[in-house]
């Protein structure tokens, strides 16, 4: 059974915690956080999930640390989740890989394009797993879209267009205003899911206009060699909106259509007539259970290699480029 301790106990954190526990296969072995008081107060009140029914009597058994360099001697982990501020994820990764540890970082990469790439050059020559923790790859709900544009059952993809928005985060960092200035705002830290998304499907845009932005909220259409036009809008609302991501897809035989709203739920619609499928499955868990078997095969993460979550930052950083 591989030993994972979970850096930074926010949201994040505690979702990974939970998993962890949860997945029956690996040990939470730490938690690493070095906030005064009592990190297991007020934990079923942050994040935008509503509640995460959590296993709070296990996660209280966890043993906390104040560095990774106590976790390390005292709980001896595999592996380290990583679920710190963004201005921390290139220290942070760097020093857990140094240990030789295995490394899930939660998404963005690195907010400079120099930092990923140190990381990655480092995790290959330790020999280690770096992957960073782009969800949606794995959601069941886009990985069901995915295999629609791969297999073109439904015909070669006309256009696609994303949608993913909510109130700005009123929890863990983004209360502090100097940590909130350094998380790359809502284009980094929630479109950055369609945009990975895409590159995913259809690998580097040729070519990326800004349609629209109007202070967190973002239009932005990419241009690929193929014909079909990919559309990603999105961005924070006043504080305390609801949350919602979705998609439309237009196919040449048939369209799909997916709501968070209704979470388990891919409507298409042809020619003959439309139906609901049923596609259940948390991108968290998916997402846990991919490296895990990374890092007990020894095998790169080829569905989610850290050179391809770089070319999400640096497609972040174009889009911004075009209204400084």
């Amino acid at each position: 059974m591989k030993k994972i301790a979970v850096i930074g106990f926010g949201f994040m954190g505690v979702v990974h915690a939970k998993n962890i526990i949860n997945s029956g296969i690996l040990e939470l072995c730490g938690i690493v956080d070095n906030r005064p008081g009592d990190i297991f107060a007020g934990l079923d009140k942050t994040g935008n999930q509503g509640a995460l029914d959590l296993p709070l009597e296990r996660l209280r058994q966890t043993p906390v640390f104040k560095t990774l360099e106590e976790c390390v001697d005292s709980a001896q982990p595999d592996a380290v989740v990583i679920c710190v501020p963004l201005f921390l994820h290139y220290e942070l990764t760097k020093k857990a890989l140094n240990f030789g540890l295995d490394v899930l970082l939660e998404k963005p990469f690195c907010p400079e394009i120099e930092q990923c790439r140190e990381l990655i050059k480092l995790a290959e020559e330790k020999k280690r797993i770096l992957m960073v923790a782009h969800c949606i790859r794995f959601a069941p709900q886009y990985e069901f879209l995915a295999q629609c544009i791969r297999d073109e059952r439904y015909g070669k993809l006309r256009w696609l267009t994303t949608s993913r928005m909510g109130g700005e985060p009123t929890w863990g960092v983004w209360q502090n205003p100097e940590i909130k200035k350094t998380c790359g705002g809502s284009l980094l830290d929630l479109l950055i899911h369609d945009l990975d998304f895409v590159n995913y499907c259809f690998g580097i845009p040729a070519n990326v206009k800004v349609n629209v932005h109007c202070d967190e909220y973002w239009e932005a259409a990419l241009q690929y060699e193929h014909e079909a036009a990919i559309s990603i809008k999105g961005g924070f609302l006043h504080r305390n909106s609801a949350f919602a991501a979705e998609y439309a897809a237009t196919f040449e035989r048939g369209s799909l259509r997916f709501c968070t709203l209704q979470p388990d739920v891919i409507h298409i619609g042809t020619d003959t007539g439309s139906q609901a499928v049923t596609v259940a499955g948390d991108g968290y868990c998916e997402e846990l259970k991919y490296f895990t078997g990374c890092i007990t095969t020894r095998t790169q993460s080829l569905r989610c290699q850290p050179e391809s979550s770089l070319q999400a930052i640096e497609l972040c950083r174009v889009i911004r480029s075009q209204v400084e």
